[in-house]
């Protein structure tokens, strides 16, 4: 149902401008869905505010799905089922949580969280991108190195050692004998590696491997706390949205499935699945939960004694979120000197390499 238009309604905000280009990106939904909150809140019509984004969207891809959504809308379709239509835009709980809103008649408001929603989780991964800059950019670059110097400069030295009758250090002999192999039979080691990386790439693409490396994550020592939050935020600030939402429990599960890709949390979903079903407390199913953090289940027990469950998992995904930020803080402040210390070394081994056979010449010339 369109809410209509208010007698004396506030002029609506103006919308920003879409940039160009094909793909819709994410912080273009967090701004699509913000307007959309913004002008229903103001009392405009849905129709209208569709009409008025639509207008400035200068994104191919979006202003046309945007223009069908409005036409859809205008012939008596509601919101959610016209924008179901566009699976490869809006998820189906972006749609279930919209339903959601328009039968209760909170539009604007869950729009608003919707909005909300949205623009944590890209924050949360502009941070993390944000962190990991230095790190790769630093190995990055080391590897550059350290692959000019053992292809290109030390097989220059190697022809000037052969002038003198030294016995060269063993890591010098190992480190020529690399850099000949690779430069004579490029032309085998290389497919072999991007069959390796494709054949990795694969794997992760299997129902197998996407749980081997899944289950990985999850057990990694210097990973599996920061990896349990990150899931528990994401898994919670959703789940509690959807159920002050007015979507159904089981409903709220599955669209948990879907929107959380890790392997391990869907089998989890599925044991809550099976105790909703069968009349049972989902902290029964959280205890010893793989894919959440410890704290989970006893959080979760509590919500459903005092009947709170969705504000309590909101509580929750606002916690797990910050902590799951100054987690990967931490991680990223012990890998930067591990990288650092590790990668000076290898450019350490190399250059000793080249520079010892140099000091033996040095001496016998000397003589």
């Amino acid at each position: 149902m369109n809410p209509a238009p208010l007698a004396a309604a506030p002029p609506a905000p103006t919308p920003r401008r879409w940039s160009l280009g094909g793909r819709v990106t994410a912080q273009e939904r967090v701004q699509l869905t913000s307007q959309l909150a913004m002008m229903t809140n103001a009392g405009v019509a849905v129709s209208s505010a569709l009409k008025s984004i639509t207008r400035q969207c200068h994104k191919p891809a979006l202003r046309a799905a945007l223009d069908q959504v409005q036409n859809d809308v205008l012939g008596g379709v509601s919101l959610s089922v016209a924008l179901a239509k566009h699976p490869s835009l809006f998820a189906d709980a972006y749609v279930a949580t919209i339903a959601a809103g328009e039968s209760s008649g909170r539009m604007s408001e869950v729009l608003k969280q919707l909005a909300e929603l949205q623009s944590a989780d890209l924050r949360l991964r502009r941070t993390l991108r944000g962190m990991l800059i230095y790190p790769v950019l630093l190995t990055a670059v080391s590897a550059a190195v350290i692959a000019i110097l053992i292809v290109f400069v030390l097989p220059r030295f190697a022809s000037i050692f052969e002038q003198y009758e030294i016995t060269l250090p063993l890591v010098t002999r190992v480190l020529i004998g690399f850099a000949e192999e690779i430069r004579q039979r490029w032309w085998v080691w290389a497919p072999l590696a991007a069959a390796a990386i494709g054949g990795l790439i694969w794997l992760r693409t299997t129902p197998a491997g996407r749980r081997l490396s899944d289950t990985a994550v999850l057990r990694c020592p210097g990973l599996r706390a920061l990896a349990r939050t990150l899931i528990g935020a994401r898994a919670c600030r959703l789940m509690g949205l959807l159920i002050t939402s007015g979507v159904p429990l089981l409903e709220c599960l599955g669209l948990l499935r879907k929107a959380i890709s890790n392997s391990v949390f869907q089998s989890l979903v599925d044991r809550l699945e099976e105790a909703v079903t069968n009349g049972r407390a989902l902290s029964e199913a959280l205890q010893d939960a793989e894919a959440l953090p410890p704290s989970a289940a006893e959080l979760i027990a509590t919500a459903e004694r005092t009947g709170r469950l969705g504000d309590v998992t909101q509580m929750m995904g606002l916690h797990y979120e910050e902590e799951g930020e100054a987690l990967a803080r931490q991680a990223i402040s012990a890998v930067e000197p591990i990288v650092t210390v590790v990668m000076g070394a290898v450019v350490a081994t190399v250059v000793l390499a080249v520079m010892l056979p140099v000091f033996d010449i040095a001496s016998i010339a000397q003589r």
